[in-house]
């Protein structure tokens, strides 16, 4: 039993690189289309990942540590952008409902005709 145990585990450990690789290469294709779910169920796969690479830093490769820390790089560059996005588009749907905003305070009446 504990021999299964001792492969398992360094099975996963052989595999989080490939893993870590395979998940921010699907946020990156899908993350344009994510709604907040989406990002909620990402950052806790993410967050998955990060800890069981923490928990086994010391068995790595230094090529394996270097890829594997680039994808978290480009993973935290993928939820800024997003981030950066939805900020955009929630300035741009305030921009778009400041006439009927400024109407509703009377500054600003829209022409009847």
């Amino acid at each position: 039993m504990m021999a299964a145990v001792a492969l398992l585990a360094v099975s996963c450990k052989e595999t989080l690189p490939k893993r870590f690789d395979s998940f921010v290469n699907k946020v990156e294709k899908n993350c344009a289309s994510y709604s907040e779910d989406d990002w909620n169920k990402a950052n806790t796969k993410f967050e998955e990942l990060v800890n069981e690479f923490n928990e086994n830093r010391s068995s790595y490769s230094q090529e394996e540590l270097n890829q594997i820390n680039a994808d978290i790089a480009k993973y935290v560059g993928l939820v800024t952008s997003s981030g950066i996005n939805n900020a955009i588009n929630a300035v741009n749907g305030f921009i778009k409902q400041i006439p009927s905003f400024l109407e509703g305070l009377g500054i600003f009446q829209k022409d009847s005709n």
